[in-house]
Formats: C-alpha cells, sequence, structure tokens
C-alpha cells in the first residue's frame, strides 16, 4: 500500500513533508493555499503514466486529459534558486516478487511486504527544452541508493550508503539486454549498473564469464552473499564450502566493498518493483473535477462503451447508456438504497435523457430540471458504484492488493447539506472497505462534521481518517502543511481556530 508522499518545490508547496495517505483523506485550507495543487499530483502523475511522452511529466495534455500545470517553467515553485521539482513516495512493498522463480525453486519462504522510498528529482534542459529525471533516491533495507543521471539520460554516478560506486562501462553498446524485463519508472534503465557489478564481483573472485563453471560460481557468491550474509537466510547453495572460505578471507574494507557490488547488482530488480507499484498505483486513480458538466435535456447516443465516467462527467450519459440492465438495474437500486434517488434513462431516436426519481415519488423528472446539484453528485456516486462493483467482481486481479484511489475535488458544490452527508456516508462505508482510499479536498463544515459522527458511532476508525491543512506562509507565496485529525470520539485535533469564520477586515 502507498504509505506517504511528498511534494517539494510544485507551485506554492516549497516542502510538504510526508502527507500519510489514510482510507480516507481530507484536504482544507483557504482559497489558493495548495491544497488543489497537491490533490492533483495524482490525476497529473495518471495522464503521465497512459502516454508516450518526451519527458518524465505530462504537465499540459489534450482534452481527455485530467489537469493542466502548464509547463516545467509554470510548475516550479519560482522562490527556489534550484529549479528541481521533487516527488517522493513511500510504499509496502515486495521487493522479492522479481525473484518468484528462486523463490520456488529453493522453497525459500515468502518474504512480507517492506516499506520502501522513491524519489525523483525532476529538472528542465535549458538546451533541449524537455524535462529530465536528474536524480532518483531508493531507501530500503536501511540502504540509501543514489543515482544522478544527465540531460541525456545517461548514469552520471551512483552513491551507495555514502560511497561513491566507480563506474567503469564506456559505451552503451557494452550493455546487453538482462535475462529480466524492466518496466521502468519515466523510462529509466537502471541495467547498465547490474553489467557493472557482474564485471567487478567476476574480477573479484577472477570468474570467466563465457565458462560454465564461472557462472555457475558467480551465481553461487552473489546468492551467499546477499541471501546468506545481508538478508540473514538460510538458503541451499551449491559449492557453499568453498564460497564460505574464499568470503571469509576477505578483509572488512575488501568484503564492505563487494557487499555494495552485490546491492547494485540487485539494484535494477528492486527499481522495477518500486517503480511498477508506482505506475499500478497512479494508474488506478479516478478523479472527478470540481465543475462537473451541467445537465442537458438530451444526449446524443454513441456506440460507445466507457469504463471510466471522465473527470467533469461529460461521458456519464454514454457510460451509463454503455451499462447492461442488469448492471443499470443494480446502481438504480444502490442510488436510491443511499441516497433516496434513482436515475431513470429514456432512449428516442439516437438520443438518451436522464431522468431522476426520488423515493416514494413515482414521477420521474429529467436531469435538468431537477436543480445543479443532481448533475453534480452523478458523477461521483457512478464512478464511485462502478468502483465498487469491479472490487467485488468474483476473480482476483492481479493488482488487486493495490487499492483504487477516488480524488475528488469540493464534491460539496450545489448540494444541499443533507445530501452532503449521505454521500459522506457513503464515501465512508466503502473505504472502510479496505478496496478503495479517498483524497478529498472540500471547504464544506458539514463533511467535516460528518466524519466525526461517523467515527464517533464506528462506522470507520479515526486513525483511517486524516486531515491534511493548507495555509499560506506569512510574508511569502510558499504554503505551510499541517497535520490534523479526529480522535476516538470524532472530535477533531490539531484544528485551526476560527477556521470556517469569516476573516476579519
Amino acid at each position: 500500500m502507498m504509505k506517504s508522499i511528498r511534494v517539494r518545490n510544485l507551485r506554492s508547496l516549497k516542502d510538504t513533508d510526508e502527507i500519510e495517505i489514510k482510507r480516507i483523506n481530507i484536504l482544507v485550507g483557504t482559497n489558493s493555499s495548495g491544497k488543489s495543487t497537491f490533490l492533483r499530483v495524482f490525476p497529473l502523475l495518471k495522464q503521465s503514466f497512459n502516454k508516450k511522452i518526451k519527458g518524465p511529466i505530462l504537465w499540459c495534455g489534450d482534452d481527455d486529459d485530467y489537469v493542466d500545470f502548464g509547463s516545467f517553467e509554470e510548475a516550479v515553485n519560482y522562490g527556489v534558486k534550484d529549479k528541481c521539482i521533487k516527488l517522493t513516495f513511500a510504499a509496502d512493498v515486495n521487493l522479492e516478487r522479481s525473484y518468484e522463480y528462486r523463490i520456488n525453486r529453493r522453497k525459500r519462504k515468502t518474504r512480507e511486504l517492506e516499506t520502501a522510498r522513491l524519489e525523483i528529482s525532476i529538472k528542465n534542459s535549458k538546451e533541449t527544452g524537455y524535462d529530465y529525471i536528474s536524480q532518483i533516491q531508493l531507501i530500503f533495507r536501511n540502504n540509501i541508493v543514489i543515482v544522478n543521471f544527465s540531460e541525456e539520460n545517461e548514469i552520471k554516478n551512483v552513491c551507495i550508503n555514502n560511497h561513491e560506486i566507480i563506474l567503469d562501462y564506456e559505451k552503451k553498446e557494452e550493455v546487453f539486454f538482462s535475462f529480466y524485463y524492466e518496466h521502468p519508472l519515466f523510462d529509466i534503465s537502471l541495467y547498465p549498473l547490474r553489467y557493472c557489478a557482474e564485471k567487478n564481483i567476476r574480477q573479484f573472485f577472477e570468474l570467466e564469464d563465457d565458462i560454465d563453471d564461472g557462472n555457475r560460481m558467480f551465481e553461487n557468491y552473489v546468492l551467499y552473499l546477499y541471501y546468506c550474509r545481508m538478508l540473514k537466510e538460510d538458503i541451499k547453495i551449491k559449492n557453499i564450502e568453498k564460497v564460505k572460505r574464499d568470503i571469509e578471507r576477505l578483509d572488512k574494507k575488501d568484503y564492505e566493498k563487494l557487499e555494495r557490488w552485490v546491492l547494485l547488482y540487485y539494484l535494477p530488480d528492486y527499481f522495477q518493483v518500486i517503480s511498477n507499484y508506482i505506475r499500478t498505483y497512479f494508474r488506478k486513480v479516478y478523479y472527478i473535477a470540481p465543475v462537473r458538466a451541467t445537465a442537458e435535456r438530451y444526449y446524443r447516443l454513441r456506440n460507445a462503451a466507457v469504463n471510466e465516467v471522465d473527470c467533469r462527467g461529460k461521458n456519464l450519459p454514454v457510460f451509463l447508456n454503455s451499462l447492461s440492465n442488469k448492471n443499470f438495474a443494480q446502481f438504480q437500486n444502490w442510488t436510491k438504497e443511499n441516497l433516496g434517488f434513482e436515475v431513470m434513462k429514456t432512449t428516442s431516436e439516437g438520443h438518451v435523457s436522464l431522468k431522476i426519481r426520488r423515493k416514494n415519488q413515482e414521477k420521474s423528472v429529467n436531469l435538468s430540471d431537477t436543480g445543479f446539484g443532481y448533475s453534480q453528485i452523478l458523477p461521483i456516486v457512478t464512478q464511485l458504484w462502478y468502483i465498487e462493483e469491479e472490487n467485488n467482481l468474483p476473480f482476483k486481479a492481479v493488482d488487486n492488493d493495490i487499492p483504487t484511489t477516488m480524488v475528488i475535488e469540493q464534491p460539496e458544490l450545489h448540494l444541499h447539506p443533507g445530501l452532503q452527508a449521505k454521500l459522506i456516508d457513503i464515501i465512508a462505508k466503502v473505504a472502510k472497505q479496505g478496496k478503495v482510499n479517498f483524497i478529498i479536498e472540500t471547504h464544506s463544515e458539514t463533511m467535516i462534521n460528518r466524519i466525526g459522527h461517523i467515527i464517533a458511532n464506528g462506522g470507520i476508525k479515526n486513525d483511517d481518517v486524516g486531515i491534511t491543512i493548507f495555509e499560506k506562509e506569512a510574508g511569502n507565496n510558499s504554503t505551510l502543511v499541517k497535520k490534523g485529525g479526529y480522535d476516538e470520539e470524532g472530535y477533531l485535533e490539531n484544528w485551526p481556530l476560527g477556521f470556517f469564520e469569516p476573516e476579519e477586515d
């Protein structure tokens, strides 16, 4: 699971520190305080992962994309001297996933999830005009690995636990394809590092790389050093007595140097695991923008089936019309049970009309005649219902251990307080199941108080809800980020005094 996210030098967010990701995450603050900037990092990364781009981030996309940050120059905090945007992710992952074949072959026990951190530093090249990854930092198993890149995306240098590693490959042609297949974050490949590590380990033990015995012994040395000595695991290794003797003859300085090369050998695989998790996590983000599409009396039918309500709800009629009769009936029952109304649809001459029928009323009313609130809440609840249905399918998806994240800006817009409360009730009920997390930006006192009411009544635990408060720092344009929350009885903690009061002139 994603544990925390940290953002530095993005617009007014000079440094958010680590913001813990819980089941329900509430972002509050005054207008232009930076809360929307943090929230929009989620759809920003989703749109960046969904397209092939000439750089790490798709700051400004097409009409079908989610958010528009303009460009790197517009997105970077103007007050920092080093024009560098940093994103840090902490997640619990299975670091051995890329070695499942070895786990099965050697019947090793499956490891528990471990916390790993990946920090990405992004700069802009004045020469090419494109952004590039200037540095990545990986922290895992008490190791800190820093890899620096040139503007041409070539590895410049590597530092492991404060020791610089001398890289001795000269040409890209020397780096051959590895047996392992990498899905690197932002198209970064670390396999040249494996090549260097293997070359140096072989030289250390005088192993030929074109002889079968040399290849087998190389694997034995690497496995013993990493699993038996560094991870303290008991695994079966051929020729272990010879391997032990050779390792024990080493002095401390040589042994520590060898350990760093072994760590570098495995680094591409750990990077793959961590970056694949982050990629999948953000691809499972669903974003709802603050102002949804206004209702129309008729919508033109299209022969299209969609599996996601777009961020402004423009394709809502097409989405609902593409549902099977069975699924649409389930959706009607769900909204009736949770919100007190059901959605009706009628088709005629290539058009579809959406209607609302309130509970205990026989007559349905066209969506365009119901008031703005229904058109604003429908994209949210429709997407939420669909996510819940997908998560409850009988088969288990490969990425089922990664929660879906629903990101909603100002869900309270044009909603009566009673409907706001019902929406929060649904969100808490879905979040409690643990398959969907929520990032919600709101100014609604009703919604914030309702969450406290739900906690007090046992609907969700207070530890599953986090509040992040964004405030502009006095005298400059940077944002101060503070952490709030609820106690076990649902009362607000660390809440700014007079937050909902009007500002004094």
